[in-house]
């Protein structure tokens, strides 16, 4: 712009220095004189952002109600990799009371994250709860999978001991009695198709089962 201005000044200088042989102009003040040309810049261009992915509104960390001191904890992210899928990490944890309250004694985690891929969506007719009559429902599809992995269980309640020479968790409940888990190694890849569907702060989630779907469980979003 300064550049424009510079240029325009220049030409009204030269037109200015052309009529200086004759004083007339000049004496009635009516030299002639450069105006500016106005440079309108042009309206900023919005882009409008891109809709979140599909299965967004999963995200966050979920827990279903407590059952006899055990209760699943799911955690779920969008992956990193743009590709809209989602990835999950569960935690299996024990407490030591029948309500879930107060310290997890141990907990059941894998080595590998499940990976949710969008699978298009759905209505279907299903029955959110089990005294409830069936609801007609849409729901987002996911083909679930989980690589080959292994599994952890860690905690205060836990020890690592042999068995037979086999590794094994032994957990110690709070009146001293022990359960032994045997460490099985790496557990196969496992696949399967389901969904997820929303109401509310809730998370129903369902899979396939002979053809149709049918209720998995059911979170709150913590």
């Amino acid at each position: 712009m300064k550049k424009v201005l510079a240029l325009l000044m220049v030409s009204g200088t030269v037109v200015l220095t052309g009529c200086g042989g004759g004083g007339n102009n000049s004496a009635n003040g009516n030299a002639d004189v450069a105006v500016p040309q106005v440079v309108v810049a042009p309206p900023p261009v919005v882009v409008a952002p891109p809709p979140p992915p599909a299965l967004a509104a999963y995200v966050g960390t979920w827990t279903p109600a407590c059952n006899d001191s055990f209760r699943q904890r799911l955690v779920v992210a969008l992956k990193s990799d743009g590709s809209g899928a989602l990835e999950i990490s569960t935690y299996d944890e024990t407490f030591g009371t029948s309500d879930c309250s107060g310290p997890v004694q141990f907990t059941e985690t894998t080595s590998e994250k499940i990976t949710a891929t969008p699978d298009g969506a759905g209505n279907i007719q299903l029955k959110l709860t089990a005294d409830s009559p069936a609801s007609d429902i849409r729901i987002d599809k996911v083909v679930s999978s989980l690589p080959a992995h292994t599994i952890q269980i860690t905690g205060p309640a836990v020890t690592t001991v042999l068995v037979d020479g086999k590794p094994h968790w032994r957990i110690t409940d709070g009146s001293g009695d022990t359960t032994d888990i045997p460490d099985t190694g790496i557990q196969q890849a496992v696949s399967g198709k389901g969904g997820f569907y929303l109401r509310g702060n809730e998370l129903f989630s369902v899979m396939e089962k002979d053809g149709a779907y049918v209720l998995d469980m059911h979170y709150v979003k913590q």
